[in-house]
């Protein structure tokens, strides 16, 4: 299914948001929106479709990266979830490849901070990154990741709000 196609099924057949339970507030502009990034020069499309779970007790990200038209190269899903115990937002991430990643994310003046994360693949091995998502404005935000892979410096994409 194409990013486009799914930002319109998921907008036209989201209901009203109901209200997220109050640790999933700072996600609130994200909730009910898909998003599209680019990367690497505009030839890759990167979406990401907002929606609340369980009347607002979960988040859930539906991810699409492609490049150029045809189908989805990489799919991804996160879920996003209240743990009282750790006193922070966790998250479960799984994608297309088989691969997985937990998190936390904090939520801070003008941005979600996702902290050090590692991402494991279905073969084991492990990446460690940082990333955190600054509010631009209400129709746009930036992804911001840091890793030690990456001796180029940080990676930098925008998101702008698509529906």
């Amino acid at each position: 299914m194409s990013a486009l196609l799914l930002a319109a099924l998921l907008s036209a057949s989201a209901p009203p948001s109901p209200p997220l339970r109050a640790e999933l507030e700072p996600m609130r502009f994200l909730v009910g929106h898909c998003w599209r990034g680019e990367r690497k020069g505009g030839t890759q499309h990167d979406v990401h479709c907002f929606e609340p779970v369980f009347d607002g007790q979960h988040v859930r990200d539906r991810h699409e990266v492609s490049v150029g038209s045809g189908s989805p190269t990489y799919c991804g899903e996160t879920l996003y979830s209240w743990d009282g115990a750790a006193g922070r937002v966790a998250y479960v991430y799984w994608n297309s490849l088989g691969g997985v990643s937990r998190g936390t994310m904090v939520p801070a003046p003008g941005k979600l901070d996702f902290g050090s994360e590692t991402y494991k693949d279905p073969d084991g091995r492990e990446v460690a990154f940082s990333t955190h998502w600054r509010i631009v404005d209400e129709r746009s935000y930036e992804a911001v990741t840091t890793s030690a892979a990456n001796p180029t410096g940080d990676q930098i994409v925008r998101f702008t709000r698509i529906d």
